[in-house]
């Protein structure tokens, strides 16, 4: 299973994905959305999706928990996000995808977990002449040996 995917649970599910544990959230639907294989990449802040029906246009959206965010149109079932976009993912998120003038969507909640004890630990980062920065951290007590950590930039506002 992988955590950067929408699966088709209403309820509140613990997914394993290679080494790490992420809580999602699916709301469950009025009808069968053609909308499905719904997939986030963080790193490009990308959103994809399968769809059965072939659609002119969707809207999407991604949120924070303060329901701030952004909402793009799209002509395809990729959206792209501003990179630079603000979203601390640590919090949860809020995705949406809607045909227009349609009762169709598809709505998932990311909310990051963890397996307890797999946090890491020291973290911390040095900048060097502003244009170099090194951060070190210690797996964290209770991780699997074979745990892999990921560590993304993100400009700030």
């Amino acid at each position: 299973l992988n955590p950067d995917r929408c699966y088709p649970l209403h309820s509140t599910k613990t997914i394993a994905y290679p080494y790490s544990t992420y809580s999602v959230i699916l709301s469950a639907e009025a009808q069968e959305s053609p909308i499905t294989n719904v997939k986030m990449n963080w790193s490009k802040m990308e959103l994809s999706w399968d769809s059965s029906k072939n659609f002119s246009q969707y809207e999407c959206t991604i949120m924070n928990r303060d329901m701030e965010g952004t909402q793009k149109e799209v002509n395809s079932t990729l959206c792209r996000f501003p990179v630079e976009l603000y979203m601390p993912l640590h919090e949860g998120v809020f995705l949406t995808i809607e045909v227009p003038n349609t009762n169709i969507s598809k709505h998932c909640t990311f909310i990051p977990g963890g397996i307890n004890g797999s946090a890491i630990e020291n973290f911390s980062c040095v900048i060097y002449n502003v244009s170099l920065m090194n951060c070190t951290w210690q797996a964290g007590r209770d991780a699997p040996e074979d745990t892999q950590y990921f560590l993304y930039w993100q400009n700030s506002r």
